[in-house]
């Protein structure tokens, strides 16, 4: 009797002891996460892309002469005004050219006028043959030379006239290489690079060879940047786009922009080592410049696509994708009552921090949004525990969204 009431004992604390087990870890299987709460409010996406800064107006001033470089009267960072002289070239063998041509035309013009004279005499002698020939004096082969030799004066002063042309091409060719020796501004602005010195020589450029850049003028009256947008945000640009313009070189300043201009073909990216990358040139004109600004800084753009308020919104990170026969499809994680409830969801607009839910959620609704190392693997019906926020955690910066 003894014996069957401790075997009874023994299988009553067995079971207990499963009992608590269970309890124990039941209570042990909460998991903790991180979520926010279903809201309302405004999604706007954006269109992130580098640049440069440049003035809209740059001229690159390239010699089309060859010579000494004599004077560069404005240095790097000072204003000129157009028909300001910012080069000059020795002009002393192009002068020398110049009266060479000049001497050229006038003997040209010299040698028209002995052909007018001579044209003249021949054609007073055609005539006077014509009438001996008519009272039977000459003979047909006296009239047949004076219409020779009025023919040959023809053409020496059809000659004379096309020699004058080409010598007065050669001076008009010469002079504007001359003039060109002195290089003026072609419009107001700033000196923003000098890449010579007095005494180098200026290089002319061909069909094959770039000549020399000398200076930069750009007009700092408005400033651009130009960035590269890849081909996929393409569709999302439009003229005249907000965007803003952020320097890290000035402690990440922020300028307001507008797109002025939309590249009209694709390029391969000038950045990167895939050559199967295809962007857009964007420029972008900063709304109110500054003296901090610089042409060749560097710039991080935002250009705003479109934008709607009052939507549903979930923070970005709660919403997660898989295949399903063969189409993706969206979801979220809730919270319902301590534990993971799958819902699938029906996705709009998104920005950097938020993406918009047109069904499957309702205001209010409480998704998980992390951490990542558990959501990727959570599975619904699993038990949780929503980690409340403190100031430390404030204080230290999670990156983390809550959504009230």
């Amino acid at each position: 009797m003894n014996k069957k009431k401790w075997i009874f004992i023994g299988i009553g604390i067995f079971i207990l002891i499963i009992i608590i087990v269970s309890i124990f870890k039941s209570s042990g299987n909460q998991i903790e996460v991180e979520a926010a709460k279903v809201e309302k409010g405004k999604i706007s996406p954006t269109v992130n892309a580098d640049g440069n800064i440049t003035a809209k107006v740059t001229v690159n001033m390239s010699s089309q002469v060859m010579g000494e470089i004599v004077a560069i009267p404005f240095k790097e960072g000072s204003s000129v005004k157009k028909g300001d002289v910012l080069v000059q070239i020795n002009p002393d063998t192009y002068e020398r050219d110049v009266a060479q041509a000049k001497a050229s035309l006038d003997a040209a013009y010299v040698a028209n006028d002995e052909a007018q004279v001579n044209l003249s005499q021949r054609k007073r002698d055609l005539e006077r043959a014509q009438k001996l020939y008519s009272e039977k004096i000459f003979s047909s082969e006296q009239l047949e030379t004076a219409k020779l030799i009025h023919d040959q004066a023809v053409l020496q002063e059809k000659q004379a006239r096309t020699n004058i042309a080409m010598a007065r091409a050669a001076f008009e060719r010469a002079k504007d290489y001359l003039s060109k020796t002195t290089m003026r501004s072609p419009v107001d602005g700033v000196v923003t690079a000098v890449n010579a010195k007095e005494g180098e020589t200026a290089i002319m450029g061909t069909m094959n060879f770039a000549g020399t850049v000398i200076l930069t003028v750009s007009d700092l009256s408005e400033i651009i940047t130009e960035v590269q947008v890849d081909e996929a945000d393409f569709p999302r640009l439009k003229m005249g786009q907000k965007s803003t313009v952020i320097i890290d070189a000035l402690g990440g300043k922020k300028y307001d922009g507008r797109v002025i201009e939309i590249g009209a073909s694709a390029h391969t990216s000038l950045t990167g080592s895939q050559t199967n990358i295809r962007q857009f040139t964007v420029k972008i004109s900063i709304e109110k410049p500054d003296s901090d600004l610089k042409p060749g800084m560097t710039t991080r753009v935002k250009l705003y696509a479109e934008e709607r308020a009052n939507v549903l919104r979930v923070p970005i990170g709660a919403v997660k994708s898989e295949l399903k026969e063969g189409e993706q499809v969206y979801f979220c994680m809730l919270d319902e009552k301590g534990k993971v409830k799958k819902v699938v969801v029906t996705t709009g607009l998104s920005d950097d921090l938020f993406m918009e839910v047109t069904s499957g959620l309702k205001e209010g609704d409480e998704v998980i949004t992390g951490p990542y190392r558990i959501f990727k693997t959570l599975k619904e019906g699993e038990r949780i525990k929503i980690k409340k926020e403190t100031d430390k955690d404030k204080g230290e910066g999670e990156v983390e969204v809550h959504v009230s």
